[in-house]
């Protein structure tokens, strides 16, 4: 488990602006819809420009010879002021899940 701050409105009122929240280690299987620390190799957030973000996760598959691929990725805030930050085709390999989002731990 780790703890990080979490800047921005998007995820309000659940996650305050710049509120302590405990994270653990994404757990094996589906991620869909929960919480979760994002991290971006190219891409950013859209709020605050930064390469993590902490939205609501939500996604497509396919099947393939291989196993299966994301077709398309929505992180999904919140706070309905917000819009989602679409992911599809080959940028899904972009989104690294870092952690689940636990609890908030206290307020900025």
């Amino acid at each position: 488990m780790f703890v990080a701050q979490v800047f921005g409105h998007s995820m309000e009122p659940t996650i305050p602006d710049r509120a302590w929240c405990l994270f653990k280690k994404p757990a094996a299987g589906t991620r869909q819809n929960k919480i979760v620390l994002v991290q971006f190799n190219s891409l950013g957030d859209p709020e605050t420009g930064g390469r993590f973000t902490v939205k609501r996760y939500r996604s497509e598959k396919g099947v393939t010879e291989e196993g299966w691929e994301h077709r398309a990725i929505r992180l999904v805030p919140l706070n309905p002021e917000y819009a989602p930050i679409e992911i599809s085709g080959d940028l899904a390999r972009e989104v690294l899940v870092v952690g689940e989002w636990v609890a908030v731990l206290g307020g900025g």
